[in-house]
């Protein structure tokens, strides 16, 4: 029983010190169908990869691929240099994830009934924001309510990859977090030659089985990024859980008396 109560002990233990390891295992893919594009192949098929919004540079360089999620962790990946954007063209930078745990406006649905309600528009039915920070890597959180003011994408044909970016309003949840930016990848398996990712986006603060929406374009929306998945618990949860419920059976044993 000691042996035991040592094993589940050290289990424990390398459950609470092992980080995780960030590498590109982005999971699975989560990308839906942004509603922006046409039936037609190629720069504008209903695929995402390959693909940009109708009348736009068709271009490698404007193009975002997928959102994918490990467990919690929350990943992006596109021919858009997240950090750089296009040279020559850097104001139309990235914007921010918006996150929805019910249905947002996106795509062809966000460009009718919403114009003359500012705020519906100003939210797009998302519920949180993650305010992204390149000079650091970092970002916040901020939970989305009718006085929260959002940029829209700078082309109005755009609209419905809107929204952009977060400018103010709403609460800030007090979560922080840091991103890893990884560029010039060859292995992740979209068309085009040249591909960055952003990883390590956390989104334990929903709650475990959560449905949700991820959103994300740059500012001329040239294109319009969303997925759709649950937040599962992380495997090292259920360790620790598992193993505090053995710790707790072992020392009931101990200090049950013997018949």
């Amino acid at each position: 029983m000691k042996q035991m109560l040592r094993l589940l002990i050290a289990l424990l233990m390398c459950a609470c010190l092992s980080a995780p390891v960030l590498a590109l295992e982005l999971g699975s893919d989560i990308t839906i169908y942004d509603k922006n594009s046409t039936a037609e192949t190629g720069w504008y098929s209903a695929q995402e990869d390959d693909e940009v919004e109708p009348g736009m540079a068709a271009s490698q360089a404007w193009d975002l691929e997928g959102f994918f999620l490990e467990q919690n962790s929350l990943s992006m990946v596109g021919g858009f240099n997240f950090k750089a954007g296009v040279a020559g063209h850097e104001k139309y930078s990235s914007g921010d994830i918006f996150i929805s745990t019910g249905t947002p406006e996106f795509g062809v649905s966000a460009l009718s009934g919403v114009q003359d309600n500012s705020s519906v528009k100003n939210r797009y039915g998302y519920d949180y924001v993650l305010d992204l920070n390149f000079s650091d890597d970092s970002y916040t959180v901020y939970k989305i309510d009718k006085n929260t003011h959002v940029l829209t994408a700078y082309y109005l044909q755009n609209e419905g990859s809107s929204p952009w970016q977060y400018v103010s309003g709403g609460k800030d949840t007090g979560i922080e977090g840091q991103f890893l930016f990884h560029s010039n990848l060859t292995d992740t398996g979209f068309l085009g030659t040249s591909h960055y990712a952003l990883t390590g986006f956390d989104l334990s603060f929903l709650g475990h089985d959560t449905e949700f929406y991820a959103h994300f374009t740059m500012g001329c929306g040239n294109d319009n990024l969303m997925g759709q998945d649950t937040v599962v618990p992380e495997p090292s949860t259920f360790l620790l859980l598992a193993a505090g419920g053995g710790l707790l059976w072992l020392a009931r044993r101990k200090t049950a008396p013997e018949n």
